[in-house]
């Protein structure tokens, strides 16, 4: 009989590795202390960009590619299985240069390509280095496809009751109760908190994003600029992040955050200074020490964490692995080893 898996955490990373063990066979519960994908996964702008976010660090780069690879058949998948599309827009990226950069010291990856032969959205500029590969997905879309095809598949979900503790043989509830089987857990920032296994180095960093309208097809590519990034959405809709804050877990947009973010337009679309905002909102990235995930066991609980701005890249390839880890003994990708974080044995 397979075995059960108690997935804590229903944001994208849990309902991914739920709907890959669950295709492979297995029984699995998702247990979610309020609704999926309410924390960072619906929070994050859903920009895949690997090839700018790696900073020119080697197998990040390579782990990235890889998971965007995946992307186009991932979401066929969800799309066959529940008719919902994710938003996945193959848009490319611009990497503007801003007043006093070097364009040669501001050229984001091996693979950029310098142009002057730019959009009308881009005309402020004299050039910018162009990434065609680059991507964008609606993240609160594609939490919503990848949880209804986890259900489809047989992943069983119960919300609104927090896990208190974790053990090697299953989890106890806030207010009482235990659900027997084998933990993965998936907590995003809060994975640190979490009682019954060694405390983890992973801690939040905050994030304030802001949403203006546009006109649909004004701006039709992902722009980064010096201080952020601009991601449009195909409806006229542009998200606009996003802040670094080591501030812990206080919520909150803030004056300061959104004149941060008003630069970020200013440098990479001024003409949408005076756009209306619609929205603005803020949430926490689960950040390791190296800012690379952490993928494995301690005391009989597997960790899944710490993807910090990554984690709507990397979330086919990390239910891969994952399943493969647990069901095939294969092991982590170089560099995501939960043991760098953990005492030698």
């Amino acid at each position: 009989m397979p075995m059960r898996y108690l997935v804590v955490g229903g944001g994208l990373m849990g309902c991914a590795v739920a709907l890959e063990l669950a295709r492979r066979g297995q029984r699995v519960t998702v247990l979610e202390r309020a609704v999926p994908g309410a924390e960072a996964s619906s929070a994050a702008a859903g920009i895949l960009a690997p090839r700018v976010e790696a900073h020119g660090q080697d197998l990040p780069r390579k782990y990235g590619i890889h998971s965007l690879g995946l992307y186009p058949a991932w979401v066929q998948s969800l799309e066959e299985a529940t008719g919902l599309s994710s938003g996945l827009w193959p848009s490319g990226l611009y990497r503007v240069v801003g007043e006093g950069e070097d364009p040669a010291e501001s050229c984001p990856d091996v693979e950029s390509i310098w142009t002057t032969d730019l959009p009308e959205s881009l005309s402020h500029v004299p050039g910018a280095w162009w990434l065609p590969e680059e991507a964008s997905v609606e993240p609160p879309r594609l939490v919503v496809a990848v949880r209804q095809a986890a259900e489809r598949a047989g992943v069983h979900f119960v919300t609104g009751v927090p896990v208190r503790r974790v053990g090697a043989d299953g989890v106890e509830l806030d207010g009482g109760g235990y659900i027997s089987g084998k933990p993965i857990l998936c907590a995003g920032a809060w994975t640190g908190k979490v009682e019954g296994i060694p405390t983890l180095p992973v801690h939040p960093v905050r994030g304030q994003v802001m949403e203006l309208r546009a006109a649909p097809g004004q701006l039709a590519h992902v722009v980064f600029c010096k201080g952020g990034y601009l991601v449009p959405r195909k409806d006229g809709r542009v998200l606009v992040g996003a802040t670094m804050e080591e501030v812990g877990f206080e919520r909150g947009v803030t004056p300061k955050g959104l004149a941060y973010l008003a630069e970020v337009v200013r440098q990479g679309a001024p003409w949408l200074v005076d756009a209306p905002m619609t929205r603005s909102w803020s949430n926490f990235r689960p950040a390791s020490p190296d800012g690379q995930p952490m993928l494995g066991e301690v005391e009989g609980v597997y960790v899944v964490s710490g993807h910090h701005r990554n984690g709507i890249l990397l979330a086919p390839l990390t239910a891969q692995v994952v399943a493969g880890a647990l069901l095939d003994g294969l092991p982590v990708p170089e560099g995501w080893e939960l043991a760098r974080f953990l005492p030698p044995p």
